[in-house]
């Protein structure tokens, strides 16, 4: 069994392509090797990367690499110290060589509707803060199938405020609020900031992505997003789970 995370530091960082554009569906990259894992199965590391991997409370991407004569099918995505690596299966033709062009290729239906959860996450963060008259701490979070939900450091919210956290999140929805990408230095973090949940979460860095919902929030987020609240469609409270004050509030869209 390979160590991947010892096999990984050999490389240098992974260029991220989704979190430049997070519509980008292919692109062209450089093998830099590979590893062969159990259950034939093999690690495979690029120049730069059109799959996010699982991390930052958002699910792996999957897809295709396809180069001459092969194609390699990418069933899971790590990122290791900043290297990205992928996990698949080689369906036909040969393991490519280090140096090689491959064209990578994503599995755009589940990776949108995971762009679509990420940002009714966002969403949902301003609803509680708006129905609990303050900010709200989160915990955890999963933005992506087949269980999205937010757990939040506050008592368990009764039916009448869980239906108006739904109503407020559609609100934001129906409004069509512009969703964009900024990239701040440390020092200029607090002020670029608004109602970010999740400052407790955040690891250390020089420079930090912050995904901004005019008008709701400006949060410090790595994921994928859609550029306009519209795209997310209904957002959907399923319920909120009592984690003994703290709670688990699971979502859906539609």
């Amino acid at each position: 069994m390979v160590d991947v995370h010892a096999w990984a530091r050999r490389f240098p960082p992974t260029r991220r392509l989704y979190e430049e554009d997070s519509y980008l569906r292919e692109a062209s990259s450089r093998v830099l090797g590979y590893v062969e894992d159990k259950g034939g199965r093999h690690y495979i590391v690029f120049s730069e990367t059109v799959f996010h991997p699982k991390a930052g409370g958002q699910g792996s991407d999957t897809g295709l690499v396809v180069w001459e004569g092969s194609s390699f099918k990418v069933e899971k995505v790590l990122n290791v110290g900043g290297v990205v690596v992928h996990r698949g299966k080689l369906l036909e033709g040969g393991m490519p060589e280090a140096g090689a062009r491959v064209r990578l290729v994503l599995d755009w239906e589940g990776r949108y509707r995971t762009m679509r959860l990420h940002t009714a996450g966002h969403i949902l963060d301003h609803a509680v803060r708006v129905v609990y008259g303050r900010l709200v701490e989160t915990l955890d979070a999963y933005h992506s199938p087949p269980v999205p939900y937010v757990v939040y450091n506050a008592r368990a919210p009764t039916a009448d405020e869980l239906r108006e956290i739904e109503k407020v999140a559609n609100e934001v929805v129906s409004s069509d609020l512009p969703v964009k990408v900024v990239y701040v230095d440390k020092g200029d973090l607090e002020k670029t900031v608004l109602y970010a949940p999740n400052l407790s979460r955040l690891g250390e860095a020089g420079t930090y992505r912050v995904v901004i919902i005019e008008g709701v929030n400006a949060i410090p987020c790595t994921g994928t997003h859609v550029k306009r609240t519209g795209e997310v469609g209904m957002i959907v409270v399923k319920e909120a789970v009592d984690l003994n004050g703290k709670f688990k509030l699971v979502y859906d869209v539609a």
